[in-house]
């Protein structure tokens, strides 16, 4: 993320990908602010769920809103994994700097 926060929606874009898009995705975060290097490997491994798996379509926005987003406080980073492969144009977080 560009600055620390709390993310408040979430847009995941699968446009243009019609045959070639995820049939599912979930989103980790972390607030690595007090993180090294060193321990940022070992972190990566217990990420907290931001957004717990959700179903994709082809060619389409799909947005999360807060209700569905599970509140972690302020964090730096995100990471998305689709399941099982596929295609996405664009992934956008809506929040608060903090």
């Amino acid at each position: 993320l560009g600055r620390r926060g709390r993310i408040s929606r979430i847009l995941v874009d699968t446009a243009h990908h019609k045959g070639n898009y995820p049939d599912r995705c979930m989103i980790q975060a972390a607030d690595t602010t007090l993180s090294n290097s060193k321990s940022l490997v070992n972190q990566s491994l217990f990420w907290e769920t931001l957004l717990p798996e959700q179903k994709l379509t082809m060619d389409a926005i799909h947005t999360f809103e807060k209700d569905q987003i599970n509140d972690l406080g302020p964090i730096t980073h995100v990471r998305i994994n689709i399941i099982p492969d596929g295609g996405l144009s664009r992934i956008r977080l809506f929040g608060r700097v903090e």
